[in-house]
């Protein structure tokens, strides 16, 4: 689904702005250290309260096993997390290959009503997505392509430099095969997909990407100079050869 600018859900993501860095702060080892840290601290609690009717000497003897721990751990955790959003610039520079400039041109086009976010919410849903509360799986910008990801990384390419996006039921599953959105750009090793994503969200997604980039390529398999491509099994040799293409071009 298309969440339009005025959506309360599109208005909870974006907040105040700053939305590089809040996707960012998203998961990450920090976090787990932080979780784990108040789950010691909370069984900590627990058993302590008890041992109060013995004696303080009890409380703090059988409380402190975890007590400890877990203020140890939600010490590093909100350390390392916070080392993580400081840095976050030089993370998204080293990723995209965008000086700071243009990343804060990016951080401008995100809060511009013509930004296209979609919701979702997944056939196999076990974080409980729902169209209140769906999953933010992509934003596409006037030239950006921005697609956050677990544990606080990001997928964030030009649309100039997109080669893909095609919808596949034939993405790599456990057991089986999945189906969800492939896509690839010049910039890019191998193929990327997100297999969460339901058939009308892909089509949505190709549709936009198309309207701003006429040259994407919107089949999983596709026939050039007599060759046949499979973007699952061929995306390096897809994204070296559109990136030979631009080197050509580039000295005619």
């Amino acid at each position: 689904m298309i969440l339009q600018d005025g959506d309360k859900r599109r208005k909870k993501f974006l907040k105040e702005g700053d939305v590089l860095k809040r996707m960012r702060n998203t998961g990450g080892g920090g976090k787990g250290l932080l979780a784990g840290g108040a789950v010691l601290f909370g069984f900590g609690f627990l058993l302590a309260a008890p041992c109060l009717l013995v004696s303080l000497n009890a409380a703090l003897s059988v409380g402190g096993i975890f007590l400890i721990p877990g203020f140890l751990l939600i010490v590093l955790g909100k350390a390392m997390q916070n080392r993580k959003v400081r840095s976050y610039l030089e993370y998204y520079k080293k990723e995209t290959g965008f000086d700071e400039g243009e990343l804060m041109e990016l951080e401008r086009e995100l809060m511009e009503p013509d930004m296209v976010m979609f919701g979702n919410v997944p056939y196999n849903n076990p974080q409980g997505a729902t169209k209140k509360n769906p999953q933010i799986p992509c934003m596409i910008t006037r030239n950006y392509f921005v697609a956050p990801f677990v544990m606080g990384n990001s997928y964030i390419r030009r649309i100039s430099d997109m080669i893909l996006a095609a919808y596949s039921q034939e993405l790599p599953g456990i057991n089986g095969y999945r189906q969800g959105l492939v896509f690839l750009s010049k910039r890019d090793d191998d193929a990327y997909n997100n297999g969460t994503l339901t058939r009308d969200v892909c089509m949505e997604i190709i549709g936009v990407l198309k309207e701003r980039q006429p040259s994407l390529i919107t089949g999983q398999m596709f026939v050039y100079e007599d060759r046949q491509y499979n973007v699952l099994t061929d995306g390096p040799q897809i994204a070296e050869m559109f990136r030979k293409q631009d080197k050509t071009e580039e000295r005619t």
